[in-house]
C-alpha cells in the first residue's frame, strides 16, 4: 500500500511540476499569435535590437543582454518583444511600479513584456496570444 502511495504522490508532484514550467513561458503562444496575424516573427539577442537600446535606461541596458527580444513586422505594423525567465524578472527590470503600469496598459503577457508596439493590432494581439 505505501508503495502505491509513494507512486501516486511522485506521479501528482511531476505533473504539478511540469504543469508549473509549462505555464511560465508564453513566448511561444505570443510567436503563434503574430505568425496567425501574418506577421513576420525574428527572434535575437536582446543587446542587438537597437530599437530597443533606444528606450531603455541605463541600468536596464546592463541587464538586457541575458534575455531575448521577438520582433514581428506586419507593414507598417511592428512589435518588439522581450522575453524573460520569469515575472520576477520582469518585475526587476521594469521596477514594481514599472511593471505594474505595463500590466494595467496590456504591455505584460506571462514572462513576455511587450516594450515597443507599433500599430493598432499589436497590442490586442499580444494581449489576447
Amino acid at each position: 500500500m505505501k508503495k502505491i502511495l509513494s507512486a501516486i504522490s511522485l506521479a501528482l508532484i511531476t505533473i504539478v511540476i511540469a504543469l508549473t514550467f509549462a505555464g511560465c513561458d508564453k513566448s511561444g503562444n505570443v510567436k503563434k499569435a503574430f505568425e496567425n496575424e501574418g506577421y513576420t516573427v525574428t527572434e535575437m539577442n536582446a543587446k542587438e535590437s537597437t530599437a530597443l537600446a533606444g528606450i531603455l535606461s541605463s541600468d536596464q541596458k546592463e541587464k538586457i543582454d541575458q534575455y531575448s527580444v521577438i520582433f514581428c513586422v506586419k507593414g507598417l505594423q511592428s512589435a518588439t518583444i522581450v522575453k524573460f525567465s520569469s515575472k520576477d524578472e520582469i518585475v526587476d527590470f521594469l521596477g514594481e511600479e514599472g511593471y505594474n503600469k505595463a500590466v494595467e496598459g496590456g504591455l505584460v503577457n506571462g514572462n513576455c513584456w511587450l516594450a515597443i508596439p507599433v500599430g493598432i493590432a499589436v497590442k490586442d494581439i499580444f494581449s489576447k496570444a
